[in-house]
């Protein structure tokens, strides 16, 4: 018996060993999955010439590949540095992971805002006219940095009109000719780093705008107001409640406004802003409105008990009817 029990485990070791041998050696621990949960961390505003760090993940088995395309271009890996020039405000960054067992794959964006440090601005408040003197100033440049300007994409061409000072930091016009008209840029760079202002869009003419409509208002009345620009470049008009919108309907529609007020004894600010952000141009116009109670409808006089409102020309004939009756003859 105990030989037939020994011959049995025997047996039964073997085949387990056996069975063992025969696992494939490259058996995957698990089935791929994935990607999942996708992300870009890192900052929403960047610093132009800054450079800054973004970092793509998903939850991936086994690991995913990451592309990024910034601009058109791609760049292989998780991990993307850029540092980007400042030419536009803001800038769209894109993501795919491919699982490279699978090959599915998965994409997020992440819209990134630019600041920009360094801006083309006049020296001074006044207007470009035609005939006058007028400065550009590279605000953020600076002497021990290399400052070069453009107009209309182009590197500026001076001559004995068009000057630029000892390090390029300001442009001055003697007399400003209509030719001079054109959209200015300047860039700086040092030994890592380049980077293109906000421009500065040099036109001639004005900007003026007003807001037509009352001054008092009745509640529970519709009424309108027109933002009315005269605007000699192009320019762009919007509406601002720096107070909080109107309380009762409202509506807006661009240059429109229609406010039927709920509440008297208000006072509501209306702002309406004319600008060319290109030519750093602005015009705005505001107008107070108050709110009046809607006058009311004088009740009838109350009639003594039991007596009865006669109209006029009912009591003119009961008086005619009297006075002939005592008239007759008795």
């Amino acid at each position: 018996m105990a030989d037939h029990m020994k011959l049995l485990y025997t047996i039964f070791l073997f085949t387990i060993t056996e069975c063992v041998l025969s696992l494939p050696l490259s058996a995957p621990l698990s089935d791929p999955r994935g990607p999942y949960f996708m992300s870009i961390s890192g900052p929403s505003v960047v610093t132009a010439g800054v450079p800054t760090k973004f970092i793509c993940s998903a939850d991936c088995t086994p690991e995913c590949v990451y592309t990024w395309r910034v601009s058109g271009k791609e760049v292989e890996g998780d991990v993307l540095t850029l540092a980007v020039s400042g030419r536009t405000e803001s800038l769209e960054l894109e993501c795919t992971a491919v699982n490279p067992a699978s090959n599915n794959s998965r994409s997020t964006s992440k819209t990134v805002e630019i600041n920009n440090l360094v801006i083309v601005k006049p020296t001074t408040s006044s207007n470009p006219r035609e005939g006058q003197a007028f400065v550009l100033a590279c605000q953020g440049s600076g002497p021990t940095i290399a400052t070069a300007w453009f107009k209309d994409g182009q590197p500026l061409a001076t001559d004995t009109r068009v000057l630029l000072s000892k390090n390029n930091v300001t442009l001055a016009f003697s007399s400003l000719l209509p030719s001079d008209g054109g959209y200015f840029e300047c860039e700086v760079a040092n030994s890592t780093i380049t980077v293109t202002s906000r421009g500065y869009l040099l036109s001639f003419g004005t900007i003026a705008v007003s807001i037509l409509g009352p001054n008092t208002v009745e509640a529970g009345v519709e009424h309108n107001f027109t933002c009315q620009a005269n605007c000699e470049l192009p320019c762009s008009i919007s509406w601002r409640f720096s107070h909080g919108f109107p309380e009762g309907s409202f509506s807006l529609r661009r240059t429109e406004i229609r406010w039927t007020p709920a509440r008297p004894g208000m006072v509501q600010l209306f702002q309406c802003i004319a600008e060319n952000s290109l030519a750093q141009r602005m015009a705005q116009a505001t107008k107070n409105v108050t709110v009046l109670a809607r006058p009311t409808t004088p009740a009838p006089h109350p009639t003594p008990s039991g007596s009865v409102m006669v109209r006029p020309a009912l009591a003119l004939i009961s008086m005619v009817s009297l006075q002939l009756l005592f008239a007759l003859p008795v």
